[in-house]
């Protein structure tokens, strides 16, 4: 109870920071055709290894949209004990051509239902990325073969986008 109390004040403060944000909020995020094999592709191998993997996003914000238009797909690297490494994705996912990074959470809680949320490790990697490059970093998160869940994270707050498929 207490888990899904504070994951339900941090939602809510995120949605306060995105309301004081200027200019527009976008609504929309999309995949173009050419990074959703990438994606794939990422959450394939994720799977295979039973391990998080990480690449970075080419992103563009347009208005009301947020587009993903590719992905590099990072390798093995000296990484943290779920073998992900954030020194990779800071150095390797900055602007202009990379504008933030994609994840992977392949472990299932109680052995079902997999974690769909960003982790707390997840946000301070994010805040590294945003503090580093000042600009607002694209962020996204597989959490099946299918399903994903995005976000904008910046200086400004942050803008949480409602799960979706690629």
């Amino acid at each position: 109870m207490l888990a899904h109390r504070a994951i339900t004040l941090g939602a809510l403060a995120l949605l306060l920071l995105a309301a004081k944000s200027p200019g527009p909020v976008p609504t929309a995020f999309r995949f173009d055709p050419d990074a959703r094999p990438l994606l794939h592709e990422l959450w394939q191998s994720s799977a295979s290894a039973k391990a998080e993997q990480v690449a970075c996003l080419a992103a563009s914000i347009d208005s009301d949209t947020v587009r993903i238009s590719d992905v590099l797909l990072l390798g093995p690297a000296r990484s943290d004990s779920l073998g992900v490494s954030a020194s990779a994705s800071l150095e390797t996912c900055g602007p202009p051509r990379w504008r933030g990074t994609v994840h992977t959470h392949v472990a299932l809680r109680d052995g079902q239902r997999p974690y769909s949320l960003f982790s707390g490790a997840d946000r301070g990697v994010m805040m590294l990325w945003w503090h580093r490059w000042q600009v607002d970093g694209v962020f996204c998160l597989l959490y099946s073969e299918n399903d994903v869940i995005c976000e904008i994270e910046g200086p400004e707050g942050a803008v949480l986008f409602p799960r979706s498929r690629y």
